[in-house]
């Protein structure tokens, strides 16, 4: 399969106004910060360790199927680069560059609509930062880009409600639980308190994540640098999960909606120092093998995706990316390795492209790929040699690559994961 390479999306030049947030509102109670919280299963992943040792792994060792969802070829439904996909029990949502609307469909791939519409005036939105689910109430929280609110929509398309906590200008904010939000803003003006920030449906401060990067502004104007693979937040356990860009902590909830430390990924020397992170603009070469991460999760495993940080220093060629499979039963970990340049599970069960795992949910790992991608590995000489465990869906792959073209509409390729 032609590299999905995890890609600097942009650098984007803006000005940036301190957030502005309520240390102490009334009825609300005292901030609290997680840094400070303990958490009893608190575990460490020895990031620096595990890659140390790369190797191949078949994608039959953690999940016992995998299928193809083609998203419908229409002109309404079509999809341009998959920023992120998130699964409900009976649908499935994309936030894309192919429209600035959020796209449901069902779980065959049947379009089904566009969730509001277009515009900047009441009820509507021109670009959409993030977007998060409450699965259990049918509702959908778009966090907008310009006009910085939230609007909320259920799962029919109709709107709810707009959602303006004053005095934020946040980078991204998502439901957590109940009415409350957890935004996020890693620094970039070097005066930032907070990393996450919780608040309820009045804006009132509750909980944070400190922030521990601080430096004197010298400049007006400040970079920020996004990774498609950086993620912010993911569901697990039906828990809000937490990691800022430059922290190695993840953070959840516990039973009692403390947002906690959950776990620990060890980069050690391959973690940038803080005195070079882009936002400070200081000019010095970052060292080799310095890594941005990126963190997903099922029941079973944590998956760790990994990348060189852009380096002026560096051709693309030396910009490395890859993952770690970390088992939380067994405690143990494993370098995800290749025979070309790209990294991901080998799929065994089909002969499909190999999997790397962009997003998961419990059950599930799941990744998009588009047709033009698909149809140059099925037409590979690595897809007619290889050995699938079903035969009967290989067949069926060779089948499709006998009709795909390469402008149709992307797939998601879908894992059950083994328990």
């Amino acid at each position: 399969m032609k590299s999905h390479k995890i890609q600097l999306l942009f650098v984007l030049l803006i000005v940036v106004t301190a957030c502005k947030t309520k240390p102490e509102t009334k009825g609300s109670p005292e901030i609290e910060t997680a840094e400070n919280a303990k958490s009893n299963t608190f575990l460490t992943i020895d990031f620096a360790g595990i890659i140390k040792h790369k190797q191949e792994v078949p994608v039959s060792k953690i999940a016992g199927n995998v299928e193809f969802i083609q998203f419908e070829n229409s002109d309404k439904a079509l999809l341009g680069r998959v920023m992120d996909v998130q699964l409900t029990k009976d649908y499935i949502f994309i936030k894309h560059t192919g429209s600035n609307l959020l796209t449901q469909f069902d779980r065959s791939g049947k379009f089904i609509r566009h969730i509001g519409k277009e515009g900047r005036g009441p009820k509507e939105y021109g670009l959409m930062r993030t977007f998060s689910i409450d699965e259990k109430k049918k509702l959908i929280y778009i966090h907008t880009n310009w006009t910085r609110k939230i609007l909320v929509y259920n799962f029919e398309g109709e709107y709810v409600n707009t959602i303006k906590l004053d005095g934020f200008d946040r980078l991204q904010m998502v439901w957590a639980h109940d009415s409350i939000f957890v935004s996020f803003s890693e620094p970039n003006m070097g005066t930032e308190p907070f990393v996450f920030i919780e608040t309820d449906f009045n804006g009132d401060t509750l909980q944070t994540i400190q922030n521990h990067i601080f430096w004197e502004k010298k400049e007006q104007n400040s970079f920020l640098i996004f990774y498609s693979g950086r993620d912010n937040f993911y569901l697990a356990n039906n828990k809000l999960h937490m990691k800022g860009w430059y922290n190695d902590t993840v953070y959840t909830y516990n039973e009692k909606n403390k947002i906690v430390p959950k776990f620990l990924v060890d980069l050690k020397d391959h973690k940038i120092p803080d005195d070079l992170i882009p936002e400070k603009m200081s000019g010095k070469p970052l060292p080799k093998e310095c890594y941005w991460l990126g963190v997903n999760e099922s029941a079973a495993y944590i998956f760790v995706r990994y990348g060189s940080h852009m380096d002026k220093t560096k051709s693309k060629d030396e910009m490395e990316e890859g993952c770690i499979l970390y088992n939380k039963k067994t405690k143990e970990g494993v370098a995800l390795k290749n025979k070309g340049e790209e990294y991901g599970f080998v799929n065994d069960l089909n002969g499909g492209p190999d999997f790397k795992p962009r997003f998961s949910n419990d059950s599930l790992m799941f990744v998009d790929v588009t047709a033009l991608d698909m149809k140059q590995y099925l037409d590979s000489q690595t897809f007619k040699n290889c050995e699938a465990k079903f035969p009967e869906q290989k067949e069926k792959l060779v089948q499709l690559g006998n009709t795909l073209k390469e402008d149709d509409n992307s797939f998601l390729m879908v894992a059950k994961l083994k328990k």
